[in-house]
């Protein structure tokens, strides 16, 4: 059963048509932005969230009712 599914996909991939597409360069520029604004997200995230991660891996310290926090 498995041999005949990868036969079919083989031919499906060999006998498919040329597809001549077109990706304009505000494609490009539309996944950088789409790239920095992921990596800007998880930085601005970790910012907020940077006490409770570091209570989760252990390193930080819980803060008393008289302590300064970070």
């Amino acid at each position: 059963m498995k041999i005949s599914r990868l036969l079919l996909l083989i031919c499906a991939l060999l006998l498919t048509p040329n597809v001549w597409a077109y990706l304009d360069p505000g494609t490009g520029s539309m996944l950088l932005q789409v790239v920095l604004g992921g990596i800007a997200a998880i930085g601005v995230a970790v910012k907020i969230f940077w006490h409770r991660i570091k209570l989760a891996i252990g390193l930080g310290k819980k803060s008393g009712s008289g302590g300064e926090t970070d």
